[in-house]
């Protein structure tokens, strides 16, 4: 298991006794609902870790909601079981659910001298047929190499291209130092389960692009 432990599932099911067959189908019951958040997140445990230093403690208590009820119905969670949950649980895991990522397939990088200036071009695959023009967001441009290498922008600071649905952020590539960027975009997105009417998520882009000195 990444992140949860056999005893604070015991400790969920108020288990006492320490049998190995048990601790087996425990173990098997955890990892599968960790696997499962994985996959109704749309994320890995790195980019966890990455993007919120430890793993939520929403996540965990998800986890282990799915362990509970794996060990009522004797059999492993799975990403497509989740209509047996509440809505309390989708609301905790909401926040943490990813819209879109960039792309990971093999492309070729741009590479841009420092010193220059350049434009990165960005978008997100919304829900409800949302476009970037219609919602906040904020943008932050890192060096992956060197993550004190960053810089954030407002929508303010960015341009409006195709009619809403991508905007341009134009960066000094002094900013950053020699490596590969990455951008990390926040959105917020109208949903009246939240207080606030917005809920926020973030989207890591990768822009194929490395700054060479």
């Amino acid at each position: 298991m990444k992140w949860l432990t056999l005893d604070e599932i015991k400790d969920q099911l108020r288990i006492e006794h320490d049998f190995d067959l048990e601790d087996t189908k425990l173990t098997l019951y955890g990892e599968s609902a960790e696997q499962a958040i994985l996959d109704l997140c749309q994320r890995t445990y790195d980019d966890f870790i990455d993007n919120y230093g430890a793993i939520p403690a929403p996540i965990r208590e998800c986890s282990l909601l799915l362990v509970v009820m794996s060990y009522e119905h004797g059999t492993p969670a799975s990403a497509q079981q989740m209509y047996n949950v509440g809505y309390a649980f989708d609301l905790k895991l909401k926040p943490y659910m990813r819209l879109a990522d960039g792309p990971l397939e093999e492309t070729p990088i741009e590479r841009v001298t420092m010193g220059s200036d350049t434009k990165i071009a960005f978008t997100a695959d919304l829900p409800d047929g949302l476009l970037l023009k219609d919602i906040d967001f904020e943008v932050k441009v890192v060096n992956v190499s060197q993550k004190d290498k960053a810089k954030d922008y407002q929508k303010a600071d960015c341009i409006m291209i195709d009619d809403g649905a991508a905007y341009v952020v134009l960066v000094d590539t002094d900013d950053f130092g020699v490596g590969r960027l990455m951008l990390r975009l926040t959105v917020h997105i109208p949903d009246t389960d939240y207080p606030s009417g917005t809920r926020k998520e973030v989207i890591k882009i990768n822009p194929h692009m490395a700054i060479i000195g």
